[in-house]
């Protein structure tokens, strides 16, 4: 099995509440990435409906098992592993903010977010209902740890996915910024912060790809990047304009990492005292 990867970040705009322009765009995105070689393909969080949907939010809603928008995807995809972002519809009528993971197969995992900020601007627990799993996304006889924005704001997840075997974390978001005078915003130097010490901590590649344009008063900045195992930043997309961020990765810097710096596998869970 060969160990270097081919990834893209698909840094886009989304239009609020309006799905079939949103496909389109993926489309055009996942033909760009073909023509680049890449083999895991990742878009932001909400890809497909836009961030700020409030009250739109259960016309989004969707289900990808039956959805023809998901099946176009699909075929779109072919062999390479595409994630997208969408409001997914359970048996029971409950909202998700998700993560599809999919391929020219079919669905290979859905992510359900996890923590959902319900604080200044945001809204989401009015709105979705809160995941209450996570699980390792089987790619090509690897392993990939999968969250959406808030989810990597607490340092569990990412160390029991690594703990658990994946030497990459993808992370989908739309976060947004705050005017400022510099090239990036202040809020994407929180973001740098959390993702190197992510990466650093639990010794893997991790992938962050962020959204770009206005929304209902909001901007996203972008910025999307991609982290060594050691927190070193390998690339990065610009501020506030679309891209297609490409490297290739290679998974034994992982392996080469946790030889010497053994952090994931030496993790304690007997020690006694406050939880």
């Amino acid at each position: 099995m060969h160990t270097r990867v081919t990834v893209g970040l698909a840094q886009i705009d989304c239009l609020l509440g309006n799905m079939d322009a949103n496909l389109e765009r993926h489309l055009e995105w996942i033909a760009k990435a073909h023509e680049r070689g890449v083999e895991w393909l990742l878009f932001p969080e909400l890809s497909l409906t836009g961030y700020r949907l409030l009250h739109l939010t259960s016309r989004m809603a969707i289900r990808p098992a039956t959805s023809p928008v998901v099946q176009q995807l699909i075929e779109a995809a072919g062999e390479m592993t595409v994630v997208v972002g969408l409001v997914e519809e359970d048996e029971q009528g409950v909202l998700y903010n998700s993560a599809v993971v999919l391929d020219g197969s079919g669905i290979r995992h859905v992510h359900r977010k996890l923590y959902l900020p319900t604080y200044g601007i945001f809204q989401e627990g009015r709105f979705f209902g809160a995941g209450n799993r996570i699980d390792l996304v089987p790619v090509n006889g690897r392993h990939l740890g999968l969250l959406i924005c808030e989810d990597l704001w607490h340092p569990d997840l990412g160390r029991r996915l690594a703990r658990a075997g994946a030497k990459v974390l993808a992370v989908t978001s739309a976060g947004p910024g705050r005017l400022g005078g510099g090239s990036k915003s202040e809020a994407q130097d929180i973001w740098e912060t959390l993702t190197r010490s992510t990466a650093m901590l639990n010794t893997c590649w991790l992938l962050y790809c962020n959204r770009v344009g206005w929304e209902e008063g909001s901007f996203y900045t972008g910025c999307s990047h991609i982290i060594r195992p050691g927190g070193q930043i390998m690339a990065r997309a610009p501020f506030l304009e679309e891209e297609l961020l490409v490297a290739t990765i290679d998974l034994r810097e992982v392996d080469r990492l946790r030889w010497r710096l053994p952090l994931v596998r030496t993790g304690r869970f007997d020690i006694e005292g406050p939880e």
